[in-house]
């Protein structure tokens, strides 16, 4: 059946084309894709398809990325630092009418003007093996032999220590933190488990953040857990009923801790709950 000259159902406004987005970079890609995820997240996903070239070091290959390019009728982001390549790909994007985003280069080029120096235009210089790589690489081993309650002689040493209940992402945490050079230990509670005495006696109290979460989002996490080890997912450990009395357990214990600042994870990604906590140990105040 036919509506006003078009057939029923292929409304273009109800099924829209998928868009092409193209990341091209001429190392890792990180800090292109990083930003576009942050970028995409304001957007609707469902019609975007993301397609990623890195490691791109000579004009053949980027001629044929543009070219696919072209074809998709995509939009390019780059972060191309050598000027020879930079310039052919945005050529060839005009010469196909297509755009092109420069990501990262107008600000090399405002920091130029404003430095009063030449940048060194060399790919992947932020991942020389300076003084700040090898502190992130010690700040992840640290993290490693911290893990869940090892090595608590060592927690002392910490920048952050972090605890909370199995399954409240403790470990993802320590390891974000740690990529960004934080020695971070985590310490697992439980009702039936005492922590280790070095946790009260020997640490910092205001470097502690105790992690707490609400029943929903834990009894799917520890579902997801048992799932994955095979195991039935209506176990005790993921029971709604022993979740309830371990959180109201934990936040009672976090109550006779003052000095431990709490922060609540429910529904909060790594980036947005380790944001929070390094917030709150800089400024001193209570995460939010």
């Amino acid at each position: 059946m036919e509506t006003g000259g078009r057939i029923k159902g292929t409304d273009p406004k109800k099924h829209p084309r998928k868009r092409v987005v193209y990341l091209v970079g001429e190392s890792t890609g990180e800090t292109i894709s990083k930003l576009a995820r942050a970028s995409l997240a304001q957007f609707s996903r469902e019609h975007v398809e993301v397609k990623t070239f890195f490691m791109v070091a000579d004009k053949h290959h980027l001629a044929q990325i543009i070219k696919q390019a072209a074809e998709d009728e995509a939009l390019i982001a780059f972060t191309i630092i050598q000027p020879a390549l930079r310039d052919f790909l945005i050529q060839e994007a005009e010469r196909r009418g297509i755009k092109a985003i420069d990501v990262i280069g107008d600000f090399i080029v405002q920091l130029s003007i404003f430095l009063e120096e030449k940048p060194a235009e060399i790919p992947g210089r932020q991942y020389i093996l300076d003084e700040d790589y090898y502190r992130r690489i010690e700040a992840i081993n640290f993290a490693v032999k911290h893990d869940d309650g090892k090595m608590p002689q060592g927690l002392k040493l910490a920048d952050l220590l972090l605890v909370g209940l199995s399954r409240t992402s403790k470990t993802p945490l320590s390891a974000y933190l740690a990529n960004q050079g934080w020695k971070v230990a985590n310490v697992p509670l439980h009702p039936d488990m005492d922590p280790p005495e070095e946790l009260f006696q020997q640490v910092d109290q205001h470097r502690v953040f105790g992690l707490i979460i609400d029943v929903e989002h834990l009894v799917k996490l520890r579902e997801a857990r048992l799932q994955q080890l095979g195991l039935e997912p209506y176990a005790k450990y993921a029971d709604p009923v022993t979740v309830c009395d371990e959180i109201e357990w934990c936040r009672a214990f976090y109550e006779q801790h003052p000095r431990w600042r709490v922060l609540d994870i429910s529904n909060r990604a790594i980036e947005e709950a380790a944001a929070g906590i390094l917030r709150a140990y800089q400024t001193g105040k209570k995460p939010t």
